[in-house]
């Protein structure tokens, strides 16, 4: 029997009333080749090629009742690549040993790698070691990609410049070649001309004293100048000042700043869960919620200020236009 002879007027109503994604998940099952971007009546479109096509009603119905068990994920933007780069400093030599960063990342990395992201984690290096790898990545990245970044380590700041302090980092008298800058890393991208930025911190964020580090306060005025073209989003995982916490019941120990961090001691490693820092947490947990990138960092925060240990996380963004994790790079279906 006839497609459209055998719709109640609601059903066929209803029809019409489809979204553009609703209708190529429809096409899809029904394994019809159609476009809907030149129209503005996907659902009218849909029918009629259903009915030139001999599908009846119930088979309609099946595919309809199929469709509402496919999860959709609403594509922004296709990059040319998707990139991830995940750096975890633990190990200190001089500063407190940190538990959960290697295990945040290798977290996040494996959540970043069912979005489709080349993922590259980078643990335990030198401040010259972790320039040189940053460098030669920003030379290689692709044109008009998505790139993800991510520190967790012990992290200070002076004069509103960020510091991450690396394994080699001294107790004090600190200084540039034992830092990476927030600015080294957002100058090295500027010239890959991507499409989107994202830069997360999960670190403490405790103004050094001046006096204590004079060459360090020296170097600001030889600080990266850069700019971000196109999306740029920029987030902290608590605010200036303050501590980023980990969540673990195991010895701990004081930071640089006279902060409480927890320490790995011989028969820890089992206490450490996926996700051990509030943020990573959350974030790793809300990977999973098909929200634009902007949108989906308002979550994680929105978590973390209601986490066991409370501090709250900002977030910096430039440019509006909306763009997912979720993204497929060119060429890519964009159901998962």
């Amino acid at each position: 029997m006839s497609l459209l002879n055998n719709l109640s007027y609601e059903e066929y109503q209803h029809a019409l009333s489809f979204t553009k994604e609703k209708c190529e998940i429809i096409a899809d099952l029904a394994n019809l080749k159609i476009t809907f971007s030149d129209t503005n009546q996907p659902g009218e479109k849909l029918m009629k090629y259903l009915y030139r096509r001999g599908y009846n009603a119930a088979q309609y119905k099946q595919f309809l009742a199929t469709s509402h068990q496919v999860k959709t994920i609403v594509t922004y933007y296709k990059p040319q690549a998707k990139i991830a780069i995940l750096i975890a400093n633990s190990g200190y030599n001089n500063l407190s040993k940190l538990a959960t960063p290697s295990v945040d990342c290798d977290s996040l990395a494996a959540s970043l790698k069912n979005l489709g992201f080349i993922v590259l984690t980078l643990k335990n290096l030198l401040s010259s070691e972790l320039k040189r790898v940053l460098v030669k990545l920003f030379d290689v990245i692709p044109e008009d990609s998505y790139c993800f970044i991510f520190y967790a380590g012990h992290g200070c700041e002076l004069c509103n410049t960020k510091f991450l302090l690396c394994i080699d980092c001294p107790t004090e008298n600190i200084e540039i070649i034992h830092c990476i800058t927030e600015n080294f890393i957002l100058k090295g991208l500027e010239k890959c001309n991507i499409e989107l930025c994202v830069l997360i911190m999960d670190m403490c964020r405790m103004n050094l004293d001046r006096c204590s580090n004079p060459k360090l306060f020296e170097s600001l005025s030889n600080i990266e100048e850069y700019t971000i073209h196109n999306n740029l989003l920029v987030a902290y995982s608590t605010q200036s000042s303050q501590a980023a916490y980990e969540v673990l019941q195991i010895e701990c120990s004081t930071t640089i700043d006279e902060n409480v961090t927890y320490e790995l001691k011989t028969g820890d490693t089992d206490k450490i869960l996926p996700g051990s820092s509030q943020y990573v947490n959350s974030l790793c947990t809300r990977l999973g919620d098909d929200l634009d990138i902007s949108s989906l960092l308002d979550k994680v925060h929105g978590d973390v200020e209601n986490s066991i240990r409370q501090q709250k996380p900002i977030k910096i963004q430039c440019g509006v236009a909306k763009r997912s994790l979720y993204d497929p790079v060119k060429g890519n279906i964009k159901y998962y």
